[in-house]
């Protein structure tokens, strides 16, 4: 009997660590987002989200720049320029705007960034995107699934 009870609180205190490791591990929400919407050059959206998903997302995260979401647009919407065909959409994510600024340089600096995207865009036969709109946002009330980061 002494036995099992032995096993018992060996197996609860282990339990016990382990979820407190497993909440230490848990990655807090960031408290800055960009909303980014690019509108591609025609016929080349589908390209445009193939690199981000290929190289692009990865450098983000390389240098501390949390890649909250990617969306492709399902219909059209003129009054906020949105072409189902031609525009692509993403979340980032970082713990300020400070840190967005340092983080985006980074990214900007980065020589394989540079490589991949910067060298496209310079050249007209191969650039993909048309322009880029950026709203800077923080989550807000208790309503949201996404709570402030502090």
């Amino acid at each position: 009997m002494l036995k099992w009870k032995i096993l018992a609180v060996i197996g609860f205190t282990f339990g016990v660590a382990g979820m407190t490791w497993g909440y230490a591990q848990e990655k807090k929400a960031p408290g800055f987002y960009e909303l980014r919407v690019y509108t591609a050059v025609p016929g080349k959206r589908d390209a445009l989200a193939e690199g981000f998903a290929a190289k692009t997302a990865a450098i983000f995260a390389k240098h501390g720049v949390t890649n909250v979401g990617y969306w492709i647009p399902k219909q059209s919407d003129s009054e906020l320029g949105i072409s189902a065909e031609n525009t692509f959409i993403y979340i980032r994510g970082y713990p300020s705007k400070e840190e967005r600024d340092k983080r985006v340089a980074a990214v900007r600096d980065d020589p394989e960034f540079k490589e991949f995207v910067g060298k496209r865009e310079a050249d007209p036969n191969t650039k993909q995107v048309v322009k880029v709109h950026n709203i800077d946002m923080e989550p807000n009330g208790p309503y949201s699934a996404i709570k402030l980061g502090k």
